[in-house]
């Protein structure tokens, strides 16, 4: 069953961990099989610790400090795209559903995100782990250096943000428990009933 609260708490966790700083976290991109057919997709298990979001297209900034902010950026709501794509929630629904501070379409990415960088001290991503979004941070970071004779600086530290999630992950919530107790149950169920058909 689907807990958005649980989602939160590690992100709340997270900020708690990162003291102060700006993060960035992007999911999985789509994956093309032939011309306009996608593989099913599968969102990036680091990206869906943090939110619970399992669309395409999204990226998670958070901002620690005095008064910590979790901020999605995901598809806006396009009903005829929804008849071939799926279901999204767009940005409204997801900050309900999803509990973040802020949505944003994802659209607005490289207009916002220059700006939620500017004057931190430290940015929270793992490089090195995509070289499209390695060049795109660098744009960013090279935008705020451009701009530091009016008093705005860039992050000056980078730190590898997978090493703080995993961290974070060894130490499991009793819902992860009891989710892990529940898929051991089945598994096992499941290898009995193999064990009874076999010959």
């Amino acid at each position: 069953m689907f807990n958005a609260n649980h989602f939160r708490t590690h992100r709340l966790k997270l900020l708690d961990a990162m003291g102060e700083g700006v993060a960035l976290i992007s999911t999985a991109p789509e994956k093309v099989r032939n011309r306009d057919s996608h593989y099913p997709y599968r969102y990036d298990s680091y990206f869906y610790y943090l939110t619970g979001f399992q669309e395409p297209e999204a990226v998670l900034m958070l901002i620690a400090g005095e008064t910590p902010k979790s901020i999605l950026f995901c598809r806006e709501k396009d009903f005829e795209r929804e008849i071939w794509d799926g279901f999204r929630y767009g940005p409204e629904n997801a900050k309900t559903e999803f509990m973040f501070d802020e949505a944003y379409p994802i659209s607005q990415l490289d207009e916002l995100a220059p700006k939620l960088m500017a004057s931190q001290n430290r940015l929270f991503y793992t490089l090195g782990s995509n070289a499209e979004w390695d060049g795109r941070i660098a744009g960013w970071i090279n935008q705020l250096k451009a701009q530091a004779r009016s008093g705005v600086h860039a992050p000056a530290e980078i730190v590898d943000l997978y090493a703080r999630i995993d961290e974070l992950r060894l130490i499991k919530t009793e819902f992860e428990i009891d989710t892990m107790r529940r898929a051991a149950n089945i598994s096992a169920a499941a290898h009995c009933r193999a064990m009874q058909n076999a010959k």
